[in-house]
């Protein structure tokens, strides 16, 4: 999953770029519901955020390793 992703981030690099702006909006908007409406449900928007951030980090060092070399 993290060698598809970093395949992916390389070949469409603005694909990449707009998950990246989406997931942040998505936290952003999880994170002022949880503050104005204080319920827990928008808590989970946090585990999406954490389960994406985990993906694009190892997708990022997957692509530093051994993608990059070949540049």
């Amino acid at each position: 999953m993290f060698k598809s992703y970093a395949h992916f981030s390389v070949n469409h690099p603005l694909a990449h770029k707009t998950n990246l702006l989406l997931l942040m909006i998505f936290f952003l908007t999880c994170s002022y519901q949880l503050l104005a409406n204080e319920k827990i449900e928008y808590a989970l928007g946090f585990i999406i955020v954490i389960f994406s951030i985990v993906i694009f980090a190892k997708a990022s060092d997957y692509k530093r390793k051994y993608l990059s070399a070949g540049k």
